[in-house]
């Protein structure tokens, strides 16, 4: 092979390297970018996905805050009204020598209504069973309460420790159950409703059944209750499936870790 020749082959071979290490730092390059652009468009779907938690979070406290104001308004606050006024009342028909009785019982059925009407503000809060005694006691109480409507059958079987114990993560599933019931009573016309509970690898496993009608394809809908549902479920850090194709009602498998 002449001098020439070599030459040749060598400018060829550095020229035919020097193409495949440029095409190898183009490919990683590219190779690059897309991971990069795919792990951008990860942070920005997990920042847009907590943005959404939050703002549910937060509409849920509001209609909470709403509906607690109103209860106070409307009920307490027209009841304290008619106190104040009956008081009123039985200072002038003191002073005039009249009968009193009647104004008083008024005055304590009022006062009595008040009470209750407190009372029952503070049990949906938080129920007084859940702080007390925990939440099995809780929810067995739910389902007496249920039970004694007639409207509907909810049976409880549970074979679970209840290692949740945050006092707010047991309200949280606590709402995630009575939400459940709820929605069963007005909108998947259900005869009987079933929660199982048990505990696996970590994990309680609440599996819920109805003999309703069947879980409509619009879940998030507001209207059901389930966006409120669905953020609780996410601060517990849990995962649910929904069984379309379940024989006949609703069939939702829920995993809180513990």
């Amino acid at each position: 092979m002449s001098e020439n020749q070599l030459f040749l082959y060598i400018i060829i071979s550095v020229s035919i390297m020097s193409v495949f290490a440029l095409g190898i730092i183009l490919f990683f390059n590219i190779s690059q970018k897309k991971l990069q652009l795919e792990a951008l468009k990860r942070q920005e779907m997990k920042i847009s996905f907590q943005k959404e938690l939050l703002q549910r979070t937060i509409q849920t406290q509001e209609e909470e805050r709403n509906r607690i104001a109103r209860e106070l308004h409307d009920d307490i606050g027209s009841k304290l009204n008619v106190i104040h006024l009956n008081l009123h009342l039985l200072k002038s028909d003191v002073n005039k020598g009249k009968d009193i009785q009647e104004l008083l019982d008024d005055i304590d059925t009022s006062l009595q209504n008040s009470i209750e009407t407190t009372r029952h503000i503070s049990h949906q809060l938080v129920p007084p069973t859940l702080r007390k005694f925990g939440l099995q006691s809780a929810i067995e109480d739910l389902q007496s309460s249920i039970n004694r409507t007639g409207a509907i059958k909810m049976v409880v079987e549970n074979t679970t420790a209840w290692k949740i114990e945050e006092l707010m993560s047991q309200l949280h599933f606590y709402r995630i159950i009575q939400e459940l019931v709820q929605n069963a009573l007005k909108h998947s016309k259900a005869n009987h409703v079933v929660f199982t509970f048990e505990q696996k690898e970590g994990q309680i496993q609440m599996l819920y059944t109805d003999d309703g009608i069947g879980m409509p394809e619009n879940i998030d809908s507001k209207g059901l209750g389930m966006s409120n549902l669905y953020t609780r479920v996410q601060i517990l850090n849990g995962q649910w499936t929904i069984d379309r194709t379940y024989n006949s009602g609703t069939r939702i498998i829920l995993n809180i870790p513990t």
